[in-house]
């Protein structure tokens, strides 16, 4: 029934779409049971007709996955998220304490943001965003110490926690200026907020809809360098860094202050030291670990060499992907001699795999080893300086090579269609919530389907074309006329 219907939404997705199933190579999805399920899903049950279809797990979906071990066993990042939810609701479901917070941001001098929520998002760059909200640096005009959003909230907590007349406001306000006066808690959340933009970054970059494998493994390699380096420095100019300069700035050694008030505790011999027990530095430490830890379980196979798989396990798709990393060119030898024999076995093992497609194709397999070959040498003596796109494009759009080249770019064009991601459904979703509103709730599906079409694939507002500007001027005269008369008339 599952698959009938996955099916019958294929042929019904485009009109001149003939034989889809012959075509069919990988089905990319996220995590969900009903999609990658070993038994049961959608993969499963279409591998039944296709043997060598692969199924491929949505990259941002598993970077969020990865990170959920941090977020439930380090005690210092539950903290952060359980206050940082809490201040989100106090002024979410609070107009009151919304206008008391931008009044108070008035007195201050500086621009109040309304705190945005922490969990609950389905991207990380949500995470990054909110934490950097939440210690924002403002200028303020009138007092001598620079005071930003940390401080705005902590005040409006503290007042919260006298005046509220709600008891359920009151405890939590309170609860919440406690945590915040803690500098171990304020340090923290800085830590965070370096961790989180890096790993905002690569979220971002896999959301890419023309992002292909050997890229995408290679920026995740360059963030597990970059997330472990913060075990032994701090990021060069990062929120944590300026945060220490910031507090160590006071005359007293014993008091920190951050953006105008005075936070409780000490850092001494914690911060420069990996002490004993829950020490601030642990905890980084810990958190660092549990990160790490969350990408080598969900992104393990894909760092790995090609050639590092287990010869003795069966192979399988997640040994096909693998296999495709055989065309980073980056890893290539420089050597012809080292060149001749890189990356045959890898071939082979894919040749093989997806010989019934490669055949319907009109691929000759017994071609592609020796066009490998020389794809390997004419890549060296040549196109060492150019990029993925413009090499991809050129072997496959220019004559020689792309006559000379035809069957092993079959496997290449396998790889540049991996669905790498599926924020682009994600965002199809997210287009269908704005556009089918309250006040738009009677659009036929042809005219809804296709003004998703549009949002999503369509070109970008800020740059039309000639014929959009020609017809935003039409309209704008029309308008303008209308007007005109109606003033005439009153």
């Amino acid at each position: 029934m599952l698959l009938a219907g996955f099916k019958e939404a294929i042929v019904n997705s485009c009109d001149d779409i003939t034989q889809w199933d012959k075509r069919v190579v990988v089905f990319g999805a996220d995590g969900a049971s009903v999609n990658l399920g070993k038994k049961g899903g959608v993969a499963a049950l279409m591998r039944k007709d296709i043997p060598y279809l692969v199924d491929f797990h949505c990259l941002p979906h598993r970077l969020e996955l990865a990170l959920l071990e941090m977020q439930k066993s380090c005690k210092s990042v539950e903290e952060v998220y359980d206050v940082m939810n809490l201040v989100w609701k106090t002024y979410h479901y609070s107009a009151k304490s919304s206008r008391e917070l931008k009044a108070l941001a008035s007195e201050l001098g500086v621009d109040a943001l309304k705190p945005t929520q922490v969990s609950g998002t389905r991207w990380l760059p949500h995470v990054s965003r909110a934490l950097k909200v939440f210690i924002k640096l403002g200028d303020a005009k009138t007092s001598e110490e620079p005071t930003g959003q940390y401080a705005l909230v902590l005040c409006h907590m503290e007042h919260l926690s006298t005046s509220s007349t709600s008891t359920d406001i009151k405890g939590r306000a309170k609860f919440i200026a406690k945590r915040m006066r803690d500098i171990q808690f304020a340090a923290f959340c800085h830590f965070l907020a370096d961790m989180f933009s890096i790993l905002g970054k690569l979220s971002l970059k896999m959301q890419s809809d023309d992002l292909i494998l050997p890229v995408a493994v290679s920026q995740l390699k360059e963030t597990v360098a970059s997330i472990t380096c913060l075990k032994s420095r701090h990021v060069p100019n990062g929120y944590l860094e300026k945060f220490l300069k910031v507090s160590n700035k006071s005359n007293n050694k014993d008091i920190k202050v951050f953006q105008g008030i005075e936070l409780e505790g000490s850092l001494e011999g914690k911060v420069k030291c990996i002490g004993s027990g829950p020490s601030f530095n642990s905890e980084v430490n810990k958190a660092i670990d549990l990160c790490l830890d969350g990408l080598k379980e969900r992104f393990g196979q894909l760092m790995d060499s090609p050639d590092s798989s287990d010869s003795h396990s069966p192979y399988g798709t997640n040994n096909v992907i693998q296999d495709f990393l055989v065309f980073n060119v980056d890893s290539w030898p420089h050597k012809d001699a080292e060149l001749i024999d890189f990356g045959n076995g890898n071939i082979e093992r894919l040749t093989n795999w997806f010989e019934p497609a490669l055949r319907a194709a009109g691929c000759q397999v017994d071609h592609i080893p020796p066009q490998w070959q020389s794809m390997k040498i004419t890549f060296n003596s040549q196109f060492r300086d150019k990029d993925y796109s413009s090499l991809w494009k050129m072997f496959l759009f220019k004559d020689p090579y792309k006559s000379d080249l035809k069957d092993i770019l079959h496997l290449v064009e396998i790889l540049l269609v991996l669905p790498i991601t599926a924020a682009g459904c994600e965002r199809m979703v997210s287009s269908q919530n704005r556009i089918k509103s309250s006040l738009r709730a009677s659009l036929k599906t042809t005219s809804l389907e296709g003004l998703i079409r549009i949002s999503a694939q369509g070109p970008r507002l800020d740059r039309p074309s000639d014929r959009v500007r020609k017809k935003m001027k039409n309209y704008a005269e029309i308008f303008g006329n209308i007007m005109q008369k109606k003033v005439m008339i009153m």
